[in-house]
């Protein structure tokens, strides 16, 4: 009897801390790309033991076309290496997990100043957009093979608001800076746009993808950045096309208290600011978390059992925002430069990894994501 009654009280408590109407429980693994063959089987069984459904993927613009191809809207031009990433669309469908995609990182070809932080030419980004998405639009098949899986939702970009990312931010005019990165960018989300849209009309571009910078730099030099508010601001003067507007947040402190925007207390805020660029426009927030030990990307840290408890606070947080469709915890495992996976660097569980797991089994997505 007395197993019965805590058999059914620990029923309750999962059912009560399980968020209602809850956003996408998804999650980065930033080194699935340094995988192949074996290797990356072992890796994607490893995501896989974390129960999520959902996986943003990086794909490396730079890697994927490190020569300029002859027919660069065709995903077959010999140029193209996409092995790698076939097989992990490949793996993560057959692991039942959907992918959605961020590309970035410049070819030395597309690069006006051949760095990879280098806004590309917009010629050369929309032809590569419409042969990622013509090649992942799940009616593509290479020679002799099968049709590869459907990736229907693209992100344009990583944090272009950051130079590490996206360069350069502004120029100057007299004693003024002129933010030139919102402009650009939104040239280049509108290329993506057209063409994504081209390949595959079901397709969800994802814009922005804005980094947590609170403040743009009151200077314009070469580590200069924009405020993801600024940028937003800058966008809507351009009023690019999107489907759904990303936005990362780490916040410090708490995510009920940390009030710095971005952060889940500004969310609102947020919204305010995208109804200028597309009003009702949904929120992915495709990269938030907490670090547990100092990196050279964040000093501030929290212990592990701290991050757990707000893995669960962030999750319950985000479903009382309905324009928030997904959230992505980033990352999986530690590396020497990010620390906040839900394992450390030696492949052991933190107890933030059980928290994402049963959040990630209790809050299943809904077909619109998996189809």
């Amino acid at each position: 009897m007395k197993r019965s009654v805590a058999l059914i009280a620990l029923v309750l408590a999962i059912i009560v801390s399980a968020p209602a109407n809850a956003a996408v429980v998804a999650l980065h693994d930033d080194g699935i790309t340094n995988f192949t063959g074996q290797r990356l089987e072992q890796r994607l069984d490893l995501l896989a033991g974390t129960n999520t459904k959902v996986t943003r993927v990086d794909v490396l613009w730079r890697r994927i076309a490190p020569t300029r191809p002859s027919n660069p809207r065709d995903p077959s031009d010999p140029a193209y290496d996409w092995e790698q990433l076939d097989d992990i669309v490949r793996g993560l469908s057959s692991r039942g997990i959907t992918a959605m995609f961020t590309f970035y990182r410049t070819p030395a070809w597309a690069s006006p100043s051949g760095r990879e932080n280098a806004a590309p030419r917009l010629a050369d980004s929309g032809r590569f957009t419409r042969a990622l998405a013509t090649r992942y639009s799940g009616t593509y098949a290479p020679v002799g093979e099968q049709p590869l899986p459907e990736v229907r939702r693209i992100e344009v970009w990583n944090e272009p608001n950051l130079p590490f990312f996206y360069a350069p931010q502004c120029r100057r005019s007299g004693r003024k800076i002129v933010r030139t990165a919102p402009r650009r960018y939104s040239a280049l989300l509108r290329v993506a746009y057209r063409e994504i849209h081209r390949a595959n009309a079901d397709a969800i571009v994802i814009g922005g993808v804005t980094g947590p910078a609170s403040s743009s730099s009151s200077t314009c030099s070469a580590d200069a950045s924009t405020s993801a508010l600024d940028f937003i601001a800058g966008m809507a003067k351009e009023r690019p096309p999107l489907d759904a507007y990303a936005q990362h947040i780490y916040p410090i402190g708490s995510p009920a208290r940390a009030s710095f925007f971005p952060s889940w207390r500004t969310i609102g805020r947020l919204e305010r600011a995208l109804d200028r660029l597309k009003r009702g426009a949904p929120i992915y927030v495709t990269e938030t978390g907490y670090h547990t030990s100092y990196n050279r990307f964040h000093r501030y840290f929290v212990s592990e059992s701290q991050q757990a408890a707000w893995l669960d606070q962030t999750y319950r947080i985000a479903a009382r925002r309905p324009r928030v469709e997904v959230v992505v915890w980033f990352n999986l495992q530690d590396n020497p430069f990010w620390t906040g996976g839900l394992l450390r660097r030696d492949s052991t569980r933190k107890p933030s990894f059980d928290r994402f797991a049963r959040l990630a089994t209790l809050n299943p997505p809904p077909e619109s994501w998996t189809r």
